[in-house]
């Protein structure tokens, strides 16, 4: 795989993919972000990677499970990995746009990284409810307690407003995946001003979600 999908490097490696494997894993990735998982066959991805179909159903029990192995290693990434260092911040240093900035920047990033996988999750999260559960459950238990622990840190220094974790999770994943859908799937990248929509972007939900005082 090139390095458009240095996501799965170390998947790969635990998994232990033959090459044949992930000539089906390139394929299933391809069709799947140009044409849609719904709208592509396990046949069609076979004769793109140059196998037998059989070869796929060796590794991948249907072709929800071949989805699934390409978005998990994404989704235990969705989340940042070291969110309880915001904890140790101290409070002069630390804000609510200090903690988005850095979210949504990192998570800006990881889809350019891994764009045509990203294409893939967004347009399976939104449209497919069954997919959309299971992304969601596959998301580390860790990194759901973290971000809690972190959203509960921000309310005690009354830098957040007073909402349930959950809804304030929704607020956020419907406004980040909003602007990444409508910038780098509805239309031309070419034609914004990305770090100025980023920053206005931030700004809209800092406001959304400080305390009044």
């Amino acid at each position: 795989m090139d390095n458009q999908f240095n996501i799965y490097r170390e998947a790969e490696k635990n998994e232990k993919l033959t090459p044949k494997q992930k000539l089906i894993f390139q394929s299933a990735i391809n069709l799947f972000s140009d044409r849609g998982y719904a709208n592509t066959s396990t046949k069609e991805i076979a004769e793109n990677a140059g196998v037998s179909e059989g070869s796929i159903f060796r590794k991948f029990k249907n072709k929800e499970e071949l989805l699934m192995a390409i978005l998990t290693p994404l989704t235990h990434k969705i989340l940042p990995q070291d969110l309880n260092e915001f904890s140790h911040i101290s409070h002069q240093d630390y804000s609510l746009k200090y903690f988005l900035n850095i979210i949504i920047n990192d998570r800006i990033a990881l889809f350019k990284s891994n764009y045509k996988i990203m294409r893939i999750f967004l347009n399976e999260f939104i449209y497919d409810q069954h997919i959309h559960d299971r992304l969601i459950k596959s998301i580390p238990k860790k990194s759901f307690k973290q971000f809690n622990e972190v959203l509960d840190d921000l309310k005690k220094k009354q830098l957040l407003i007073e909402w349930d974790n959950l809804e304030i999770f929704r607020f956020l994943a419907s406004n980040i995946l909003g602007y990444m859908i409508e910038h780098y799937i509805i239309i031309d990248v070419k034609i914004w001003n990305e770090p100025l929509e980023i920053e206005h972007t931030i700004d809209f939900i800092v406001k959304g979600l400080t305390p009044e005082k």
